[in-house]
């Protein structure tokens, strides 16, 4: 019996404690978990880009008057500046910045350069084509040349002829003026009224002179001329309607520069001589 005893209780500890006295198994190893992510935060919205304050408009316009051009060493007086002066301006206002400006593009409202300038000669002399017009060729400035149309007519070999109006014209460096066709020969008085002379004798006599030079400046150019430059710098009342019907930019010879919001008539020039080179008068 004792062996009976003894088979039934090993086979019951095998069977109900088979792990007892086994080797302890090793925990398995924890298996890494990856960090918590982290909060993705919003990009920030990008700032505006700064908006340029716009340049204000230029309005200031410097307007050089001309007239005669020699040669270097020639006798001269304070209407007259020599080859070399001329083109001693035309190199300097190069340098500085500044820009020609023509009366057709002041009419049709054109912004100014910010460095605007306009050079204007008068009379029409025959220099003007022969000295000035190679120099305003090389430096590619722009030019009005107020002329006076009867010396045209009349073939005076100490002015212009309008074969070279044409040449100059057509280039697009130099538009013709007026300067009258023949009351610039009135002495000092140009187109102003003389004494005791009625409205009518005045319209009488310097209308058809100014109807005459626009004409004869059409016809023989080609174009019509939108500018006028007053004989010796001197206005009339009595022409005013006249002209500002037909031209649309004018100058007088009253000294300085001009703001072009005050609009385009009886415009300011500063008369440049051997004494007087434009750099006196324009800012560096």
């Amino acid at each position: 019996m004792k062996w009976l005893v003894s088979t039934i209780m090993l086979l019951f500890n095998t069977l109900v404690f088979p792990y007892v006295g086994s080797p302890a198994q090793p925990a398995p190893e924890p298996v890494p978990q990856p960090p918590p992510a982290a909060a993705v935060q919003p990009e920030p919205a990008p700032e505006p880009e700064p908006v340029p304050e716009p340049n204000p408009a230029n309005t200031r316009l410097y307007v050089l008057m001309y007239h005669h051009i020699i040669p270097e060493g020639g006798k001269y007086n304070s209407w007259m500046v020599t080859d070399v002066r001329l083109r001693e301006d035309l190199e300097w206002l190069s340098g500085h910045g500044y820009v020609t400006v023509l009366p057709s593009q002041l009419a049709a409202g054109e912004p100014l350069p910010e460095r605007a300038v306009m050079l204007t000669f008068d009379d029409g002399y025959r220099s003007n084509y022969q000295l000035a017009y190679p120099l305003l060729q090389e430096y590619q400035a722009r030019a009005v040349i107020s002329v006076i149309v009867k010396y045209i007519q009349d073939e005076d070999p100490y002015f212009l002829t309008w074969d070279m109006c044409r040449e100059m014209a057509r280039s697009g460096l130099v538009e013709i003026g007026s300067h009258t066709c023949a009351c610039h020969d009135e002495g000092e008085h140009g187109i102003k009224r003389r004494k005791g002379e009625s409205r009518e004798e005045y319209e009488a006599r310097v209308l058809p002179d100014l109807q005459a030079s626009i004409d004869l400046i059409t016809e023989h150019v080609g174009t019509a001329p939108r500018f006028f430059a007053y004989p010796n710098g001197k206005t009339e009342e009595w022409a005013r309607d006249f002209i500002r019907e037909h031209f649309a930019v004018t100058v007088i010879t009253r000294h300085g520069s001009w703001d072009i919001s005050n609009g385009l008539y009886n415009m300011k020039r500063c008369n440049v001589s051997m004494d007087e080179p434009v750099s006196k008068f324009l800012p560096s």
